[in-house]
C-alpha cells in the first residue's frame, strides 16, 4: 500500500516553523512538491522537487496518483486545508491517502497581529470568488477576513464594498506577515481605493461598535431605483413576489421581463451566493437595469439582452423564476420552463389583466404546477388639506406555481 501524501503547512519562518518530527519526514522524502518560494527553503536537500504553479496542477496530481512506494511531501503556506492545495488533492485522492499537518492561516495571524479576537469572524478567499459573495458576507458579519490576490486587491475590494452600500468601517491590510518587512496598515475602508500594497497581503474588514447587519428582506423605496417614470414593480408588490419565490442564498434565478431591474436586484441580495439572470429586450430599460446593478452592487445579476423564450436558451437551469413580462409569449415561456427548470423550481408571475391571468392559470394547470393566485389591492396615504386620503393602485394578481 502506498504511503500517504504528507501535506505540510509552512509558516513564514520556513523550516523553523515546523516541529522536528515533520522536518525529519521532509528530509526523508523521495519527492518534494511546493511553490518556488517554499522549495527555496530546502534548496540544499538532494531530492526530486516538483514546482507547483498554475497550469501544472494536472501533472502534479497525476504524479501523486501514481507515486507507488515513494514518500511524497507537499509544502503549502499556512493551512493547506483553507482554500489551499489540500482541497485540490482531496478531490483526486482518497482521504486515507492524505495526511495534513496545518500551520496557522495568514488570516488568523493577521487578527493576532492586529490585537483582535477572531471569534465571530468569517474567513474567506477573494481568489476566484464572486464579488457579490464577498459583499454578502460583509453585510452579514461583524468581522471579515479576506485572502486577496493580484486581481482582487484590497483597493478593489474596498471600492466594491463601498459601491455596494457598505458603511465605511475599519480596514486592516496585513503585508508580508512573518517576514522582516511585515507591515500592518490600520485605516478605514474609504482610504483603500487607489492604494497599492505588497503582493503578499490579506485584508480584515471590521465593523464599528454598535454595527448591525443589514436586513435580509427589505425592499427599497421605489425612487431609489433608476426607472422610466411609473414603470416599476412597487415595493410592497416586490415583497409579495420575493416571499413567494422563497429564494435560497445559492439559487440560480431568472427574472423574465426584468424592466428596470428592481426585482432582479432584490432577488440578487437574497440569493447572494447564487446568480440572477435578468432578461430584458427594451433598450431604455436595459440602461436602467445596468445602472441599478452597479448602483446597488448587485454583481451577481447577469443582464441578458433579448426576448424570451429565445433569450433563455443556454442559461443555467433555474431554481426560481419570476415572470414580470412576456411580450405575448406566455405559453412559449411556460413550455420552455417545463423543459429546463430544476425539479421543485418556484415560478412566480405578476399580472394585471384577467385574460393574462386566465392564460397563465390554464398553462400552469396543464403542466401540473398547482398554481395559487393572490389578488393585491394596495392603497397609499396621500395628504389632502392637512388630512390623509387613500390613493389606490390598480389591483394586480400574483400567480405562483411549482415545477414537480
Amino acid at each position: 500500500m502506498s504511503q500517504p501524501v504528507l501535506i505540510v503547512g509552512v509558516g513564514a519562518e520556513g523550516p523553523a516553523s515546523l516541529p522536528s518530527a515533520i522536518q525529519d519526514r521532509i528530509f526523508r522524502a523521495d519527492l518534494l512538491c511546493g511553490s518556488e518560494r517554499l522549495l527555496a527553503h530546502w534548496a540544499d536537500l538532494s531530492v526530486e522537487k516538483l514546482i507547483i504553479r498554475a497550469g501544472r496542477l494536472t501533472e502534479i496530481v497525476e504524479r501523486l496518483c501514481h507515486r507507488g512506494d515513494a514518500s511524497v511531501v507537499v509544502l503549502a503556506s499556512g493551512d493547506p486545508g483553507f482554500y489551499g492545495i489540500a482541497g485540490t488533492l482531496l478531490r483526486h485522492l482518497p482521504a486515507r491517502e492524505i495526511e495534513i499537518v496545518p500551520h496557522v492561516t495568514s488570516l488568523q495571524l493577521a487578527f493576532a497581529k492586529a490585537g483582535l479576537a477572531w471569534n465571530g469572524a468569517v474567513l474567506v478567499s477573494a481568489h476566484a470568488r464572486p464579488l457579490a459573495e464577498i459583499a454578502g458576507w460583509a453585510r452579514r458579519v461583524p468581522k471579515l477576513g479576506l485572502l486577496t490576490d493580484s486581481e482582487h486587491t484590497p483597493a478593489r475590494i474596498a471600492e466594491m464594498l463601498l459601491t455596494a452600500g457598505l458603511d465605511d468601517c475599519r480596514a486592516i491590510v496585513a503585508e508580508n506577515l512573518g517576514l522582516p518587512d511585515e507591515r500592518l496598515i490600520d485605516t478605514r475602508l474609504s482610504d483603500l481605493p487607489g492604494k497599492e500594497f505588497a503582493p503578499l497581503n490579506v485584508l480584515l474588514v471590521v465593523h464599528d461598535t454598535g454595527w448591525q447587519s443589514q436586513p435580509i428582506f427589505a425592499p427599497r423605496p421605489d425612487d431609489a431605483y433608476a426607472h422610466r417614470r411609473g414603470l416599476i414593480t412597487k415595493g410592497d408588490v416586490r415583497a409579495l413576489i420575493l416571499s413567494r419565490l422563497a429564494l435560497p442564498e445559492t439559487a440560480v434565478a431568472w427574472d423574465i421581463g426584468a424592466g428596470s431591474g428592481a426585482v432582479s436586484v432584490e432577488m440578487a441580495l437574497l440569493a447572494w451566493r447564487g446568480q440572477v439572470f435578468a432578461v430584458e429586450q427594451d433598450t431604455e430599460n436595459l440602461g436602467y437595469l445596468r445602472e441599478n446593478r452597479v448602483r446597488f452592487g448587485a454583481w451577481n445579476v447577469h443582464v441578458v439582452e433579448g426576448r424570451a423564450p429565445t433569450a433563455l436558451e443556454g442559461l443555467p437551469k433555474p431554481d426560481r423564476v419570476f415572470i414580470g413580462g412576456t411580450s405575448g409569449q406566455l405559453a412559449a415561456i411556460l413550455q420552455h420552463l417545463a423543459g429546463v427548470a430544476r425539479s421543485g423550481c418556484r415560478v412566480v408571475m405578476s399580472l394585471v389583466t384577467l385574460e393574462n391571468l386566465d392564460e397563465a392559470l390554464s398553462g400552469m394547470r396543464a403542466l401540473g404546477w398547482s398554481p395559487e393566485v393572490t389578488q393585491a389591492n394596495l392603497a397609499y396615504g396621500k395628504d389632502i388639506a392637512g388630512r390623509t386620503r387613500l390613493a389606490p393602485l390598480n389591483p394586480l394578481f400574483i400567480l405562483s406555481g411549482r415545477v414537480p
